[in-house]
């Protein structure tokens, strides 16, 4: 059932076994893991609680997603590459400075003093001493490496305001303002995903927010994905929205048509011979434009928005045909 993206059920399932095993120590473990993966922190916990200290990595990383930073800290490890970035996080957010000092030290040497996290959290740190002109660089260099990182956004906007740089940071905060629905909404569309992986609209929602986001390989990805996994119903929306993306931030307008073709062959809706021809005028190519538009006035005559994209587009292709007279005395006439 998880294999298959039934998630939730495979959950419940697992929890059925185990409530008739208590003592099974590795399904125990396995379940509590599932969990996780679907940000199911506090289930994750209680199910983990019998287990030992093999389980400590999983204790700590559950306890940090659910802010509580102190009961965590005694469960992530200082030298692990990951557990030591919720370490430094958790004591900053304690405000135990001097240590989340020592440790992001310790941290720079495993990840590296050019790893994106360790320079947002080492500007953040800089930032919460009063030395914004420092961690300005720093908050910068962490974005060339994540441009969506919300944290060194908004700290790059607040220390460039702090050190006389205002027109710029406020820029960036607006900016900062802008990302953080859209960041909030792919991080929904991400746990949604993660309980039921196989909801085409899932895929297609996070597409549209990728994209939006200016993520456009991983939007395409998502669209496909959410056109394998679609029936009849979501198949023409989600066909539209990837042929926008193509035609629109690809600049393919082949590629576009050929798609929105491939889909209008397994399903009859005018939606998709109509944004072909749309594609097409706009690529100035108003003849293969005029046949959309003629064969979806053939099935759909009533259309008044067909009939009138079907008259533009004729015109446009005889317009097209016509060659212009050379101009007198150009020496377009044959001597």
């Amino acid at each position: 059932m998880w294999e298959a993206g039934r998630r939730a059920e495979a959950l419940d399932a697992w929890a059925a076994q185990l409530a008739a095993h208590p003592d099974d120590a590795s399904l125990r473990r396995l379940l509590a893991d599932r969990q996780m993966e679907v940000d199911r922190f506090a289930a994750a916990l209680e199910t983990a609680a019998p287990l030992g200290p093999e389980a400590d990595a999983l204790r700590g990383r559950a306890l940090h997603q659910l802010y509580r930073y102190e009961e965590a800290l005694p469960y992530l490890r200082a030298g692990d590459p990951f557990e030591g970035l919720l370490r430094v996080d958790a004591l900053l957010a304690l405000g135990r400075h001097e240590q989340a000092d020592a440790e992001l030290l310790a941290l720079a040497t495993v990840r590296g003093e050019d790893d994106q996290q360790v320079l947002s959290l080492s500007g953040r740190r800089l930032a919460e001493q009063g030395r914004h002109a420092e961690a300005v660089p720093l908050f910068r260099a962490a974005l060339e490496r994540d441009p969506l990182d919300r944290q060194a956004l908004f700290g790059l906007g607040q220390s460039l305001l702090r050190s006389g740089q205002a027109q710029e940071g406020q820029a960036v905060l607006q900016r900062h303002r802008e990302l953080l629905p859209l960041l909030d909404q792919r991080d929904f569309a991400l746990q949604s995903l993660n309980l039921d992986p196989r909801q085409a609209d899932g895929h297609a929602a996070l597409g549209d927010v990728e994209r939006q986001l200016g993520l456009l390989d991983s939007a395409e990805q998502r669209y496909r994905r959410a056109l394998e996994l679609a029936d009849g119903r979501d198949l023409v929306p989600i066909a539209l929205r990837l042929a926008r993306l193509l035609a629109e931030d690809r600049d393919d307008p082949d590629a576009a048509v050929a798609l929105l073709d491939q889909v209008a062959a397994r399903v009859i809706d005018p939606r998709l011979a109509v944004r072909a021809g749309d594609v097409l005028l706009a690529a100035g190519r108003p003849e293969p434009a005029r046949q959309r538009f003629s064969q979806a006035a053939e099935r759909w005559p009533e259309d008044a928005a067909i009939r009138e994209r079907l008259a533009r587009a004729t015109l446009a292709a005889e317009q097209a045909q016509v060659e212009p007279a050379p101009p007198a005395g150009s020496g377009g006439e044959p001597r």
